[in-house]
C-alpha cells in the first residue's frame, strides 16, 4: 500500500466502494462486456466489474487493470479471479498494443502540473495530441489521461470516470469536454453536496459518456446528495446547451441553480449598465514573497531588527482584518498595534550595496533558514528584492469561507498573493463596483463564477474574478451608497448591506421586483451552502 507522500505523488487517492459500484451498474451492462480501469489502485473498480459481470451471467469475466504502482492490487486477488493487471504507466501504452474494451471505469490520477512534470508530462501531453488534444504544459495529469482512455473504447462504448471540478472550470478542461462531446454521443455529468473525496481539497463530479464514436445529441447535468443517492441520476439531469458549454459563456455549475434564476441572471448580464468586472478592472495577483513569515514582519520585529522605515511597505495580509468596505489608515493601525504582520521588508535589487547595519543582519538572518534558496528567492537577481509589489484601487479576496469581500483600498496598501490587486480608471469607478458588488446579482455571480474547494472554501481566479457580474448605481450615487454599507458593515449588518444596494441598483436603476432579487439571493445561498458541505 503507497504511503501518504507516495499517494500524493501519484494522484492515487483510491476510490470508495459505493462510487466504484455506482459507475460499474451504469457501465458494465451486458454479460458479454469487456472492463478497462486504467489506473487501477486497489482494484475497487477491478472486484465491482467482476462481481457485475458474474451477476449478468459471466463466469469468465474479461477485466483488464493498469497501475504504475507495483503491488498496488493483491496479487492473490488476480489470480484467484482471472484478472489481468499491467504494471506500466498507461501513458506508455497505445492503441493496439492491448484490445479494445466495451467499457472503461476509474479514478484518474489527480496530479497538478506543479508535481506533474519531465518525462511523464511529456508522454501524457504527446498522448493527448495523438488523439487531437493540444492539451497546455499547466494540465494537470487527469486531462490527458481522460482524452488516452477514450482511445481504448470500442465503437458504442462507455467511459465512467471520477473526475475534478475542474472539468467545468479549468481554462485548459475545455478542451477535453469539447473532445469529450465530439466523441460520444451522450455525456452526463453528476455532482455531489457531499464530497466523494474528504480528504482531498477539491471538489469531484462523476463523467459518464455513452455511445463512443458518435457526436453529442445530448449533454446533462445532474446533482445528487451523495453517492448512496445517486441511482439514475445521470437520466434525470437537467439538459445542458452544448455551444454554451463549450464556447464557455456557460459553466456546468451554472446547473445547480434553478431555471428561472439562471435565465435571470443570464438576462441581467446581458444589460447595459450591469457589467462583467474584468471588463472595467485590471486584476491581478499581489506579490509573491518566497516565504511569508520571513519577508513579513510586525511592529514588534521591525524594531527589534532596527528597519529603515524606507525599506518597509505598509500591508495587508487578509481581509477578515477589515470590518467595513473601505480600509482606511486607522484600520492597519489598528493590526499593527495588535501585533499582526504589517510590513513588507522591501528592498530594491539595486540598493545591495547600501544596506545598513539592520537591514544586513535580517539579511544574513534569512539566510540561516535557507530562505534564499527558495524557488521564488533563489531565482531572483537578488533573494530578497520582492518584485511586482503594486497597490491597488482596491483588493479583492482570493479565497473566502463566506463571500468573497471586495474593499476600497483608500489607505494605500499592498498586499501578497493571497488577495487580489484591482486597479480601476478612476476612484470614482471604484465606488461605483464597490458598491455593485454588494448587490443579490453579484453575490450569486462570485458563486457561479468562482469555484469550490475542499472545505467549502470558495476560490475566484483572476479570469473568473473579470467574469463576475456587478450591477453599477446611477451616476452621483456611488459615494454615498459606500459610505452607507461601510456603516453597516462596521456594525456587523451586512444583510442589511445588500437589502440596501439590491433596493437602489437592482430594483430602482434595473427595475427588478422584490420576487427577482430574492431569487438572486435565494440561488447565491443554495450554491454557498452546496460548497460548504465539501
Amino acid at each position: 500500500m503507497a504511503t501518504a507522500t507516495q499517494q500524493k505523488a501519484l494522484g492515487a487517492f483510491y476510490t470508495d466502494e459505493p462510487v466504484a459500484q455506482h459507475l460499474v451498474r451504469w457501465a458494465v451492462r451486458n454479460a458479454s462486456d469487456t472492463v478497462l480501469d486504467p489506473s487501477s489502485g486497489g482494484g475497487v473498480f477491478l472486484d465491482a466489474a467482476i462481481g457485475r459481470l458474474r451477476a449478468l451471467g459471466n463466469k469468465i469475466p474479461v477485466v483488464w487493470g493498469i497501475d504504475l504502482a507495483p503491488g498496488a492490487t493483491d496479487p492473490v486477488r488476480v489470480s484467484a479471479n482471472n484478472l489481468k493487471v499491467l504494471h506500466r504507466d498507461f501513458f506508455t501504452i497505445r492503441p493496439g498494443e492491448i484490445p479494445d474494451f466495451s467499457a472503461i471505469v476509474g479514478n484518474p490520477p489527480f496530479v497538478r502540473y506543479q508535481t506533474f512534470n519531465g518525462a511523464a508530462r511529456d508522454r501524457a501531453l504527446d498522448c493527448a495530441r495523438d488523439a487531437g488534444v493540444e492539451l497546455p504544459r499547466l494540465s494537470s495529469s487527469w486531462a490527458p489521461f481522460l482524452v488516452h482512455a477514450t482511445r481504448f473504447l470500442k465503437i458504442g462504448g462507455r467511459l465512467g470516470m471520477v473526475v475534478p471540478a475542474e472539468l467545468g472550470h479549468a481554462q485548459y478542461a475545455k478542451g477535453v469536454l469539447a473532445y469529450l462531446l465530439r466523441q460520444f454521443s451522450r455525456v452526463s455529468v453528476v455532482m455531489f453536496r457531499e464530497s466523494l473525496f474528504p480528504e482531498l481539497s477539491e471538489e469531484t463530479y462523476l463523467l459518464q459518456c455513452d455511445g463512443y464514436g458518435t457526436p453529442c445529441k445530448w449533454l446533462s447535468v445532474a446533482t445528487s446528495q451523495n453517492i448512496l443517492q445517486a441511482e439514475d441520476a445521470a437520466d434525470r439531469g437537467l439538459p445542458a446547451e452544448i455551444e454554451a458549454i463549450t464556447s464557455g459563456k456557460t459553466r456546468l455549475a451554472h446547473y445547480r441553480v434553478s431555471l428561472r434564476a439562471r435565465k435571470l441572471y443570464e438576462g441581467l448580464s446581458e444589460m447595459q449598465g450591469i457589467v462583467r468586472f474584468g471588463e472595467k478592472a485590471d486584476i491581478g495577483i499581489g506579490y509573491v514573497t518566497g516565504c511569508n513569515d520571513y519577508f513579513h514582519l510586525t511592529e514588534r520585529e521591525r524594531k527589534d531588527w532596527r528597519i529603515p522605515k524606507r525599506y518597509l511597505r505598509r500591508v495587508i495580509l487578509s481581509l477578515a482584518a477589515c470590518d467595513g468596505v473601505v480600509l482606511r489608515d486607522q484600520d492597519w493601525t489598528r493590526l499593527r498595534d495588535l501585533g499582526e504582520k504589517a510590513f513588507l521588508l522591501h528592498v530594491p535589487a539595486e540598493d545591495g550595496h547600501t544596506f545598513t547595519e539592520g537591514i544586513a543582519a535580517y539579511l544574513k538572518h534569512g539566510k540561516h533558514p535557507a530562505v534564499h534558496n527558495r524557488f521564488k528567492c533563489r531565482v531572483r537577481k537578488q533573494w530578497y528584492a520582492v518584485p511586482h509589489v503594486r497597490r491597488g484601487d482596491a483588493l479583492l479576496s482570493y479565497m473566502s469561507g463566506q463571500i468573497p469581500r471586495l474593499v476600497e483600498n483608500r489607505a494605500g496598501l499592498f498586499s501578497p498573493n493571497t488577495l487580489h490587486v484591482v486597479r480601476f480608471a478612476s476612484k470614482a469607478s471604484a465606488k461605483s463596483f464597490i458598491a455593485g458588488w454588494h448587490s443579490s446579482l453579484t453575490r450569486l455571480s462570485c458563486e457561479m463564477e468562482g469555484h469550490a474547494l475542499g472545505g467549502g472554501m470558495l476560490k475566484l481566479e483572476p479570469t473568473e474574478a473579470g467574469r463576475v457580474t456587478i450591477p453599477l448605481p446611477q451616476a452621483g450615487e456611488a459615494a454615498q451608497l459606500v459610505k452607507q454599507i461601510d456603516q453597516l458593515f462596521r456594525a456587523g449588518d451586512s444583510e442589511k448591506a445588500t437589502e440596501l444596494i439590491d433596493r437602489q441598483i437592482l430594483r430602482k436603476r434595473f427595475a427588478l421586483s422584490a420576487a427577482e432579487c430574492q431569487l438572486l439571493q435565494s440561488a447565491a445561498e443554495e450554491l454557498r451552502e452546496w460548497r460548504l458541505h465539501k
